[in-house]
């Protein structure tokens, strides 16, 4: 193994070449009229993507210190994706313009350090406006407006996605799926859902979406700490008996029993996921309950004296899909009792009419809720393989940005909302202690401005022109760049969820004011 160092300049130099580059490819998707990148992997289909994250994920560099600069404005667009879902293609044109003009000011001799605090100082007060700007979702027109623009504007993926929305209900969960035809159609079905994700990362088998997805899994519910294999071994040897993926939830899989599940996954001899337990105390005993029920499952307790090792088939549940994230679970259509389910439904009812305790009365409808709520499966159509996976790409944006415009409400789309905030935030009262901090601002300045310029050019208009031809509008008007006309943004529509813009900013001044403090580089080869 060998090592390859760089430094200074040079190293500066490096970075920005990476950066550059890499943010040329996936700029050129951004906006209504952003062009596709076709991507080949070794050995692998080529396909086609409009998904700044699946875009930013394939770019490598032969130099070592320009690809790890690179690498890391990666990141930016991986903590946005993870995060808000979208807004990916967004975060690394603003850290792009932020390393640009940052390093002209530290080779006139400015601190990196000042910079650094200046930026998050400008950030702040850029976030802060965000938030501000944001209004509520207030209909399914709204949701539909969302997903339209999230899937590039694709009117037959909002209208799905909307209704999708619609049909589940607040409690409820959407998956999506490959479908058997040319049609992309949406089917309901029962779901059970709660908040806790995988126990381990070694689990995702989705890297895109980070998370862990089987078809037909077993499941194995107990309330007991795992940490030792042969604890799990009788289930193991039963699962690998039905050549079905294995799924467990306890409250706690660590030490030998967490190593040898990960070492199955990352060997590929079976399909593994382990889960922890959500919640705690009575409340985690009664989801586990009610998960168990909903599954088929035998809830395995350590009160009751029940035992893993002499589990049985009949002591597994089962379902028609399992998605689990890092925080969350989905489980489709669990092939439990479902008048059993019901029963239990109206034991918590009654239950809810003789407390008179209101916490204990939430708790018990969120039960309610989980056992009753649903799952939308979309099933995603396409004449080819390409086609299939550009468009559940697009499906997959359009969800997470859903579901982020659901919690922080929605701002003006089209790079405007960020352009409206550089112009604020000069006329802001920002504290800054030195000169250099001072110059954070111009830098943030220009770099807000960064996605709408981008989204212009790529529209084949002058950002610059249009900028002036925006002088003196309302404060809802902006371009529209699908048509080229200046319009009411909320009205035609032109939205965006205000947490992937915020989450877009504050990513990228992070990451970028980061590598304005980076003078060396040790790569090993």
């Amino acid at each position: 193994m060998t090592t390859k160092m760089s430094h200074g300049p040079e190293l500066r130099s490096k970075i920005l070449q990476g950066v550059n580059t890499l943010a040329d490819y996936v700029a050129t998707t951004l906006g209504p009229k952003g062009q596709n990148v076709l991507i080949q992997q070794k050995d692998k289909r080529p396909f086609v993507t409009k998904d700044g994250v699946t875009v930013a994920a394939h770019v490598e560099f032969e130099d070592p210190h320009v690809n790890a600069g690179a690498l890391v404005v990666k990141q930016v667009s991986a903590m946005t994706n993870s995060e808000a879902g979208d807004g990916t293609t967004t975060s690394t044109v603003v850290s792009r313009s932020i390393l640009n003009q940052a390093s002209k000011y530290i080779q006139s001799g400015i601190s990196p350090i000042e910079l650094k605090r200046g930026l998050e100082k400008c950030c702040e007060v850029a976030c802060d406006g965000i938030s501000n700007l944001s209004r509520p979702i207030s209909s399914t027109e709204d949701i539909m407006h969302i997903a339209t623009i999230s899937a590039n504007n694709d009117k037959v993926i909002g209208e799905l996605v909307s209704t999708a929305v619609d049909k589940v209900g607040k409690n409820g969960s959407i998956s999506i799926e490959n479908g058997k035809s040319h049609n992309t159609t949406l089917e309901l079905v029962e779901g059970f859902k709660f908040q806790s994700g995988f126990a381990a990362r070694a689990f995702i088998n989705d890297e895109r979406r980070g998370i862990c997805k089987y078809e037909n899994p077993m499941f194995l519910v107990t309330d007991s700490r795992i940490e030792n294999v042969k604890d799990i071994l009788p289930a193991l040897e039963i699962a690998a008996r039905e050549n079905r993926p294995f799924v467990i939830v306890a409250d706690e899989i660590e030490g030998q029993a967490l190593a040898a599940l990960i070492m199955n996954t990352v060997r590929g001899s079976m399909k593994v996921a382990a889960i922890k337990a959500p919640s705690y105390g009575e409340t985690r005993r009664d989801i586990m309950d009610d998960l168990a029920l909903t599954t088929g499952a035998k809830f395995f307790q350590q009160s009751m004296g029940h035992v893993l090792t002499e589990i049985s088939l009949s002591d597994f549940g089962t379902a028609k899909s399992i998605e689990v994230s890092k925080f969350k679970t989905i489980i489709v259509d669990g092939e439990g009792d479902y008048e059993k389910v019901d029963a239990r439904i109206e034991e918590i009812k009654s239950e809810i009419s003789e407390t008179e305790d209101m916490s204990e009365a939430e708790n018990l409808q969120s039960r309610i809720s989980r056992l009753s709520s649903g799952v939308g499966i979309i099933h995603v159509g396409a004449s080819s393989e390409v086609e299939l996976i550009e468009k559940r790409h697009r499906i997959e944006d359009a969800l997470e940005a859903v579901n982020s415009a659901q919690q922080d409400g929605v701002v003006l789309g089209g790079g405007m909302t960020l352009l409206k905030i550089s112009e604020a935030l000069e006329n802001a009262n920002i504290d800054f202690e030195t000169a250099g901090e001072s110059a954070a601002l111009e830098i943030l300045n220009d770099a807000l401005q960064s996605p709408f310029e981008t989204m212009a050019l790529n529209a084949g208009l002058n950002p610059e022109v249009i900028k002036m031809k925006l002088q003196g509008k309302k404060e809802s008007e902006g371009i529209n760049f699908l048509t080229g006309q200046i319009e009411d943004l909320f009205e035609a529509g032109i939205i965006d969820p205000a947490k992937v813009t915020r989450c877009a900013l504050k990513n990228a001044v992070s990451v970028s004011s980061t590598l304005l403090l980076t003078n060396h580089s040790i790569v090993e080869i």
